[in-house]
């Protein structure tokens, strides 16, 4: 296969992942706001830095951030943007991905490149991000049934669980769910519906009460959604899965040094004595560390350097 066209795949797929991400990141903000205790508002500005926006306006409203990380095309992690990079990389590869897979994404795309932030109220806004959710499961459906599994597979899973990982450790950080494991008692009221609020946005409430886990409990559910690797959704689970198909690929010479690391260091938290600026530290920690492995599959199998003397 040739580099170029590996790429176009890890990139397509993780274009659609974070499509999917930002749909379930601003849901799972969206159902924060209506739960928040009164008085308390959202940082939209902390959520915008979430985003990799660190820029954004102190006194930013939820209908400008709303904006930004939905139809806006400025904003690179946007949704409308995600699904427009995803078709142009899925446009080239057309020959490579099932023809279900290929009309799902076209229909995605039209249905973003339709919408308008006129009258866009939060009702709507919900309505348009669960779409989206369901366009992407789709996608997925299609692969799963129809997709050959060869390099192509590779690519597409690699890239696919590399980008949930990232967006895992975006959804858990406070800023987001404004959650902290330990909450003070003036957050005791709304504890148990910020917990489910952040399963809910990675599908896992069914699967987390399912498991023995009755309560909501701030550290209970953050190793759930961390550590959990019977749960599909949560980061040692995509983890695994980037460290697997990594070493299913022809002569693979990627470290996995750093993914061990970083699988190690979230069994080592201590989620119990957890801070938010800790938490937030290590989730910090862990993009880092995802980009740089990103760095090193880049360099070995999208950049063709000549191994002759």
């Amino acid at each position: 296969m040739l580099a170029r066209v590996a790429e176009h795949l890890y990139w397509l797929s993780r274009y659609i992942e974070r499509a999917e991400a930002t749909a379930r990141l601003a849901i799972a903000a969206s159902d924060t706001i209506l739960d928040l205790p009164d008085g308390v508002p959202y940082d939209w500005e902390s959520l915008m830095q979430v985003f990799g926006s660190g820029d954004s306006d102190p006194g930013i409203s939820e209908v400008e951030v709303m904006e930004q990380l939905v139809l806006s095309l400025d904003h690179s992690g946007s949704i409308r943007a995600s699904i427009a990079s995803a078709r142009e990389n899925a446009r080239v590869t057309r020959d490579l991905i099932p023809k279900d897979a290929w009309i799902a994404l076209n229909e995605l795309h039209g249905l973003i490149e339709r919408q308008s932030f006129a009258g866009f109220d939060r009702s709507s806004r919900i309505r348009l991000l669960k779409q989206v959710i369901s366009s992407c499961r789709l996608w997925h459906g299609c692969l799963v049934a129809s997709q050959a599994r060869d390099l192509s597979w590779l690519f597409l899973r690699l890239g696919d669980r590399l980008e949930h990982a990232d967006m895992v450790s975006r959804l858990v950080d406070p800023r987001v769910t404004q959650m902290v494991p330990g909450a003070s008692t003036r957050w005791s009221s709304y504890e148990a519906i910020g917990w489910q609020n952040l399963l809910t946005a990675l599908g896992g409430v069914e699967l987390y009460r399912h498991s023995a886990r009755n309560r909501m409990h701030g550290s209970d559910v953050l190793d759930f959604v961390l550590r959990d690797t019977n749960f599909p959704q949560s980061m040692a689970a995509a983890l695994h899965s980037v460290r697997r198909y990594l070493n299913k690929l022809p002569h693979q010479r990627v470290s996995t040094d750093l993914l061990d690391g970083t699988i190690d260091g979230l069994t080592k938290l201590d989620l119990e004595r957890l801070t938010p600026d800790l938490l937030t530290q290590n989730m910090d920690w862990i993009q880092q560390g995802l980009v740089t492995l990103h760095g090193h599959i880049s360099a070995e199998y999208f950049f063709f350097q000549s191994n002759s003397p």
